[in-house]
């Protein structure tokens, strides 16, 4: 089994901007889940980010959404892309906390390639 990364958005009932986005990652030793509310926008700015070939040696591509209250932020997911070596190879990294108790959480990374890359910006 390959590892990777995948988002599933659900609009809100009410039409407002705000939607329900799942993401899930995969890995041969477990699989973790987690859901809190994101701008439909926010997912097509990040979209937008990984259509970049190639990505430079020292630059990655990053989106991360949180909660906050009282100047504390929270990260609940975060997704980074970047070079892994000079052969082409891409790292990604992954942290996804339970959105009611942001203490449950996990952190992953693995290898990757630009045609993976390529089919989640497309899921996306």
């Amino acid at each position: 089994m390959n590892s990777r990364v995948t988002f599933e958005y659900e609009f809100s009932p009410d039409g407002h901007d705000f939607g329900w986005l799942t993401a899930r990652v995969e890995t041969p030793d477990f699989t973790c889940h987690n859901g809190m509310w994101v701008q439909w926008q926010d997912l097509v700015r990040f979209a937008d980010t990984i259509d970049r070939y190639p990505l430079e040696a020292d630059g990655h591509i990053a989106e991360e959404w949180g909660v906050g209250e009282n100047g504390d932020y929270i990260v609940v997911t975060k997704v980074a892309i970047g070079p892994n070596g000079r052969t082409g190879g891409l790292l990604c990294d992954v942290e996804l906390a339970n959105y009611y108790d942001t203490w449950n959480r996990c952190r992953t990374h693995f290898l990757t390639d630009y045609p993976s890359l390529a089919r989640f910006r497309e899921q996306i």
